[in-house]
């Protein structure tokens, strides 16, 4: 037995100096930093001043590929059958990570294809209104939908997304009766906004910032995040307002194929986050609407879970699925 345990204890010291010095010569050729949305979005943007920094820090270059199509699952999914060995990481995000396993019943990838690395960023959604809607804040939208079921109407970029699913959960908690206008598209979806197809939007902070500034009517009237945001601080929190659960964000983090190396794994989040604490990189990512987070591994992983957990109900009850 003492020379079991004697081989066992060699064996795993092996291991850990392979992996450590694994980890030391990461990364060895160049990496593909997968983007599984177009570019110029704030997505793509986060992801292109990450990997420039990164390619100053490693000396290789870090390479932004986008790979759209099938709301995000064609790029997710050549991130999960890449090589785990560090030199493919996907831009996770709550579209592609958490709400495509609920939305679609033939996802080509695992909700345990990744290993989460780092959140780099959050983005919360603020619910604006428009002349339609004769209310100025929340309390009177809420008394004007309850005296007209079925009246007021609100766009979304999509099924399932979270324009969609945000108002939905405010519906549920306030016991509204809202119509559900869904665009192709969140450009689309601001458009018919902003021109009063529809009353009601709920937005990310990044993209409503450019409608309620140069929209005539558009107000601001509650923030779907744990406290206000200072690019709209006069907005209160849907917890203020007594709606604690009505909490929508989107996020976006590096993602490690399953089973790369915990020592790799390790350094990409510290090199990252490193990243992230660049002044001129926070500065922009600040002036994106987003806000920086930077959390370990673990925290990540934790987040995924409660996001899909906090979701799965809603989605259940009300049948939604992604078309």
């Amino acid at each position: 037995m003492k020379t079991f345990s004697r081989a066992l204890a060699f064996a795993f010291i092996t291991w850990a100096l392979a992996a450590s010095a694994q980890a030391q010569e990461f990364p060895t050729r160049t990496v593909r930093l997968i983007v599984p949305f177009p570019p110029a979005g704030a997505t793509d943007i986060a992801a292109r001043l990450v990997a420039g920094h990164l390619t100053k820090l490693w000396s290789q270059t870090v390479i932004v590929e986008n790979r759209t199509g099938a709301s995000g699952m064609i790029g997710t999914e050549l991130a999960a059958r890449a090589a785990p060995d560090g030199h493919t990481i996907l831009m996770g995000t709550f579209a592609t990570n958490v709400m495509a396993h609920l939305l679609q019943s033939n996802v080509p990838y695992a909700r345990d294809a990744f290993a989460p690395v780092t959140l780099l960023t959050s983005i919360p959604n603020i619910l604006m209104v428009n002349g339609g809607a004769p209310a100025r804040d929340l309390r009177e939208l809420v008394a004007y939908a309850k005296a007209n079921p079925g009246k007021l109407r609100y766009s979304s970029g999509g099924v399932g997304l979270t324009g969609h699913l945000g108002i939905a959960l405010f519906a549920e908690a306030a016991g509204l009766d809202l119509i559900h206008v869904p665009y192709r598209g969140s450009d689309p979806m601001s458009k018919a906004f902003a021109a009063g197809e529809v009353e009601m939007a709920l937005a990310l902070v990044p993209p409503a910032i450019g409608i309620v500034k140069n929209t005539p009517g558009v107000r601001a009237i509650a923030i779907a995040s744990d406290t206000r945001s200072p690019r709209f601080p006069d907005t209160p929190t849907f917890a203020e307002l007594g709606y604690s659960k009505v909490k929508v964000y989107t996020i976006n983090g590096l993602m490690a194929p399953a089973k790369t190396p915990q020592a790799i794994i390790d350094k990409i989040r510290l090199d990252a986050i490193d990243a992230l604490k660049n002044p001129e990189i926070s500065a922009k990512l600040d002036q994106l609407g987003l806000d920086v987070v930077g959390s370990t591994a673990a925290e990540f992983s934790k987040i995924l879970a409660e996001e899909y957990d906090r979701w799965a109900p809603l989605v259940r009850a009300n049948n939604i699925t992604s078309q």
